[in-house]
């Protein structure tokens, strides 16, 4: 049984645990706030045994096996490896780091351990995305992919107003890519690998954080595009065309359809094929990471390669792109 701590008392830490209730193989121990009042209710809603206002004395507490961090991006790399080097696996919410080098700091250090670290992003575990995958095949000669999640904001609101929150805050690398194009990168690094060139460029607020993003990727005969947003809604459609078919994917974080339209013009008639889509919905969906972290834990770190290579690529591509747009974060300086 794997004793888990939540560090951060926000609505994703309410997602990951209400899907913890499909989940076997863990309790909830503990919860860790900076706020005693907001850490005592935590604990008291979910069942935890106890709560911490600081990270120091939830790494030090030998009842704590394992450690999901959702705090911060600029965080995630400086709490991961203060847990790690107290002997606690990480699962740790997107984006994973604030960049390669902090991931790869933490895988590094976690395999030295012996111990598990993990990005917890959805789509990477989502056992729809193999269905994906496997109807790539029936497009043809793929030859152009268009990932797109974006939103307006709730906080964005205040940040017109002059109210900055923390999701606005480019120093705790935040952004448009960071909190929502992170999804659309991963899927077209889960089903392409890594590109061969990266264009991109940005719509920047008046504190430098992205609001708007493009980037196109280049692959061999093929052109892929990510899209994403913090200040204006988008149809959250994405699709793969093919010389044999288009595939539309109904939000790329959390599939919701998919439907691949063949050909009309080689084939001589309309058709379409609905996928078979059998995941579960937006939030219970958070199940997925949580069961392979268990099982990564109990396998004794054996598969945690196959993800942690595709966060690494991910993180790479994000690199480059927040290069070629200008933004760089405070943890980017060694």
């Amino acid at each position: 049984m794997v004793r888990l701590a939540t560090i951060g008392t926000n609505f994703i830490t309410e997602y990951l645990l209400s899907a913890g209730k499909f989940c076997q193989g863990f309790r909830l121990e503990a919860v860790c706030s900076r706020s005693e009042q907001k850490a005592k209710a935590f604990a008291q809603k979910w069942g935890a045994r106890r709560y911490f206002t600081n990270i120091d004395d939830l790494a030090a507490c030998p009842d704590i096996d394992a450690v999901y961090i959702a705090t911060p991006n600029f965080t995630h790399c400086a709490y991961a490896m203060k847990l790690l080097a107290a002997g606690k696996h990480v699962l740790v919410e997107k984006s994973g780091a604030a960049n390669e080098r902090e991931f790869q700091q933490m895988v590094d250090f976690a395999k030295k351990r012996g111990l598990v670290v993990l990005e917890a992003i959805r789509i990477a575990f989502n056992p729809d995305l193999e269905l994906i995958r496997q109807s790539l095949g029936k497009l043809g000669k793929i030859r152009r992919a268009i990932f797109t999640c974006g939103a307006y904001s709730s906080r964005y609101d205040n940040f017109k107003r002059g109210i900055i929150e923390n999701a606005f805050r480019p120093e705790m690398c935040n952004g448009a890519l960071m909190d929502l194009g992170v999804y659309a990168v991963n899927i077209m690094v889960d089903l392409f690998g890594a590109p061969q060139k990266v264009n991109a460029d940005a719509i920047r607020l008046e504190n430098g954080l992205d609001g708007v993003l493009t980037a196109t990727c280049t692959y061999p005969g093929m052109l892929a595009t990510v899209f994403t947003s913090k200040v204006a809604d988008s149809s959250g459609l994405s699709e793969i065309q093919g010389e044999e078919g288009l595939l539309r994917i109904e939000n790329c974080s959390t599939p919701s359809s998919a439907t691949i339209t063949y050909n009309t013009r080689r084939s001589g008639q309309e058709k379409s094929e609905v996928l078979p889509l059998l995941a579960a919905p937006f939030g219970e969906d958070m199940k997925y990471e949580l069961q392979v972290f268990l099982d990564l834990i109990a396998a004794g770190g054996e598969g945690m390669d196959r993800y942690n290579n595709r966060t690494l690529c991910s993180l790479r591509v994000m690199d480059e792109i927040r290069a070629q747009c200008g933004m760089v974060f405070p943890n980017d300086k060694v």
